[in-house]
This record gives structure tokens, C-alpha cells and sequence, in this order.
């Protein structure tokens, strides 16, 4: 069995296959921060599910920004002020996509009675969600808008401003 084939062609070569460990590091490390902040607002200063993921989300954002402009898609053609304006545009989505997410799977699970009965708290439907929807939006959101997007030297001026064109009369 040839194992190559089983690697995405986008991934096969050394310097894009250590750019998704890379990314997947700093997602990590992201996740951690945001789970752990979301924790502490949800089983300690009683917030509501989507208070709470929604900080937490917010607090692993500003990490993983950093982390990946300093470290995983350094890209000098880039500027910062692009930079900073592309990912708050991924960002917003990936904080409705975890908010929204987490608090539909937690009332999902909640009322599962097979979990309850197996002695799921709060917090463990909390967690679950959390995981459940924090990977499915990092796979197929994050890493991929990051990546071919927000670290990318694309001009995004004309998608948001229409320039009209001058036209001069001539009588």
C-alpha cells in the first residue's frame, strides 16, 4: 500500500506538511486556553454556556493570532494591519461557529438521558460540546482560512470598496 497517496496532495511536501503541525500545535494550544478560561467562567462564576465560551473563545483568539503570525505562517509580504483585519474577519466566524456551536450541543447532550444516566454533569456536557464543535470548527474553518487567507499577500480592498470609475463628459 502506497502510504503517499493517503496524505493530501497539499500536505506532501516537507514545508507545507510541517506548516499544518504547526498550525495544529498552535490550535492547540488555542483550544487549551479557551477551554480552560470558558471552564472556569462556567463551572465558577456561573455564566450561561454562551457568555462563556464566547470569552473563552475570545481569550484563545488573540493567542492564536499571535502565535501563528509569529510562528506558523510568517509571511514578511503580509502586513500587520492586513493581517490584524483578515483574522478578525475568521475570527468573528469561528467565535459564532464555537459560541453558537457549544451552546446548541450542550442542550443537545443535556437532555440525552442515556449520558445522564450514565452520571454526566454539567460540566462534562459543557466539555464534550466544547470539544465536540471546538475540533469541527479548527479542521474546517481555522486552519483553513488561516492558511489560504488571513496569512496569504491577497488584496482584499476591492471585495469590501467599489471604486467607481470617473467618466468625463466631453460636450
Amino acid at each position: 500500500m502506497n502510504l503517499k497517496k493517503l496524505i493530501p496532495a497539499q500536505f506532501r511536501s516537507k514545508k507545507e506538511f510541517k506548516i499544518l503541525l504547526k498550525a495544529t500545535a498552535t490550535s492547540q494550544v488555542s483550544s487549551w486556553t479557551d477551554f480552560i478560561v470558558s471552564l472556569i467562567l462556567f463551572e465558577f462564576i456561573n455564566l450561561n454556556p454562551l457568555y462563556s465560551k464566547a470569552i473563552g473563545a475570545t481569550t484563545g483568539g488573540v493567542v492564536n493570532c499571535f502565535l501563528n503570525y509569529k510562528w506558523t505562517f510568517r509571511n514578511n509580504d503580509v502586513s500587520k494591519r492586513m493581517v490584524a483585519i483578515k483574522y478578525a474577519l475568521v475570527w468573528v466566524g469561528s467565535l459564532l461557529l464555537n459560541s453558537y456551536g457549544t451552546d446548541f450541543v450542550y442542550y443537545l447532550l443535556a437532555n440525552w438521558q442515556w449520558l445522564i444516566d450514565m452520571g454526566f454533569k454539567d460540566a462534562g456536557f459543557f466539555m464534550t460540546a466544547q470539544l465536540i464543535v471546538s475540533f469541527l470548527v479548527s479542521v474546517f474553518w481555522n486552519i483553513l482560512l488561516q492558511r489560504y487567507f488571513v496569512f496569504q499577500d491577497l488584496d482584499i480592498k476591492g471585495f469590501f470598496f467599489h471604486h467607481k470609475k470617473s467618466t468625463k463628459n466631453n460636450k
